[in-house]
């Protein structure tokens, strides 16, 4: 597992690709942004319940952020949802992100099986 540092980095990133700012993110986490900036900064532990809900913002698997396996978040993101104007609503993202990642890993499956 990485260090608070690199999975912090990790975020930022993920954040910045996105096109979210600190303060959507921490709304959407019920955090405050001096606290989610302590999570990119490597000041703080991400707690299991903020990575949960990142991960599905991002489209991506909670133990690639944890491991900073960016080949794999690059490939994760490429199927991302992308926002093109304001962002309402991240838990809706969220739960669209899920939907996505979960047919994506249905086909993978299928392709596996024929």
């Amino acid at each position: 597992m990485a260090n608070n540092n690199e999975i912090g980095s990790v975020l930022k990133e993920l954040r910045n690709r996105m096109g979210y700012s600190q303060e959507q993110i921490s709304s959407y986490l019920g955090i405050s942004q001096p606290a989610y900036n302590h999570y990119e900064s490597g000041d703080t532990v991400v707690s299991q319940d903020s990575l949960e809900k990142l991960a599905a913002v991002y489209g991506v698997e909670e133990y690639d952020i944890l491991t900073c396996n960016k080949p794999q978040l690059q490939a994760d993101m490429a199927f991302a949802f992308r926002k093109n104007g304001e962002v309402k609503n991240l838990a809706q993202i969220a739960s669209f992100q899920k939907l996505v990642k979960n047919y994506l890993d249905m086909c993978d499956i299928e392709r596996r099986h024929e």
